[in-house]
């Protein structure tokens, strides 16, 4: 009977915060006091690292860019040049897809893409001096075989783009003609050099890292936890259904397409608690943790929450009438993404929430 009036109570609980956050004329909760900047297009990908965002963007009718914005500063610099421009000129490139950012650099992926080929590059910039280095770049090809799309693609991948610390890890990696994967490794970017630290098609892909720590998600849904070094430090044997990962000091936090949020012992892989994600209609994203708060969208809306992950206490802090399509935290914030939707699509918004704000929620 205690875990029925607990369940049916946090079931009660879970409505009357959905409600009242509908309620909201402003489409936030009456807490919430972002900082806001308007992109004249969707913004394709998200990094942050304390309080600076960096973020692609993939105009339809201009070109691609790479900025990072200083909030804390009010400063706002672009590091990408013309080489990330004219990636997105293509019949079916991609554009900017994946950004790493520490406190000194950011790296990005980009992609360029035919009918028949797909390709990547690799660039980085200093935060100090912003100047576009090209590191690398793979290819593959085959019949309908487009940007980044899998299927019958025979070649080389990058991907995996993690950062965080002093730590920038990529993932290279080879597929057959029926688009599986035969080779892998992990690179480590120092500078505009990459370091080959591990090999094998275990090693993809990086899908976070933290602390010296790199997380890699398995086809078969396990997590496995790398060293900068390239040692294995830590399997997790997770549901196959796992989706996403976020990893934060102790914290190993899986969500998976069962709508569930397994917390895990980052450093003994032991299961600690299961959370259930709320909303309605997709399995959690933008899965990301910090101190004992995590975040996630879901829903078809693609409403923010935001999570206690002592006290299990969970609870909408952001729904945009566009949806939150990217989101991550750190430790001054969360920076989340609407790009707009219907004929406003590609109107983004990208704000920044504070911790204190985020805190406060499920406090």
């Amino acid at each position: 009977m205690k875990k029925l009036g607990r369940a049916f109570l946090a079931l009660v609980v879970g409505l009357l915060s959905s409600l009242a956050l509908v309620a909201s004329a402003s489409g936030t909760t009456a807490s919430s006091a972002p900082e806001v900047k308007h992109i004249g297009g969707p913004i394709t990908a998200l990094a942050l690292a304390g309080s600076r965002v960096a973020y692609g963007v993939h105009p339809a009718t201009t070109k691609d860019k790479v900025a990072v914005w200083n909030v804390r500063a009010g400063r706002t610099m672009v590091v990408s040049g013309i080489h990330t421009q004219h990636d997105g000129d293509s019949s079916t490139g991609a554009g900017v897809f994946q950004l790493a950012l520490t406190g000194t650099r950011v790296a990005w992926l980009s992609n360029a893409g035919g009918n028949s080929e797909g390709d990547d590059y690799l660039f980085t910039s200093s935060l100090t001096k912003p100047k576009e280095h090209q590191v690398t770049s793979e290819i593959r090809t085959g019949d309908g075989c487009p940007g980044r799309s899998s299927y019958q693609c025979a070649g080389q991948w990058l991907g995996g783009l993690v950062g965080s610390g002093n730590v920038l890890a990529v993932n290279r990696w080879t597929t057959d003609g029926t688009g599986a994967v035969s080779a892998g490794e992990l690179d480590l970017l120092n500078g505009t050099k990459l370091k080959q630290v591990a090999t094998g098609v275990n090693t993809v892909q990086a899908v976070t890292a933290d602390d010296g720590r790199i997380a890699v998600l398995h086809s078969d849904g396990s997590v496995a936890l790398y060293s900068a070094a390239g040692k294995p430090l830590l399997t997790v044997d997770s549901p196959p259904s796992t989706e996403a990962v976020a990893l934060r000091g102790k914290s190993l936090l899986v969500g998976t397409k069962s709508r569930l949020l397994d917390l895990y012992d980052a450093h003994t892989g032991s299961l600690k608690r299961t959370f259930y994600a709320r909303g309605q209609g997709r399995m959690p994203r933008n899965l990301d943790v910090q101190g004992n708060i995590a975040i996630y969208t879901t829903g078809s809306a693609g409403v923010l929450h935001a999570v206690n992950l002592a006290t299990g206490k969970d609870r909408p802090i952001v729904e945009r009438h566009g949806g939150i399509e990217l989101a991550q935290i750190d430790s001054a914030g969360v920076a989340y993404v609407d790009n707009g939707f219907g004929t406003n699509y590609g109107k983004a918004t990208l704000a920044f929430l504070p911790f204190a704000k985020v805190a406060a929620a499920v406090s």
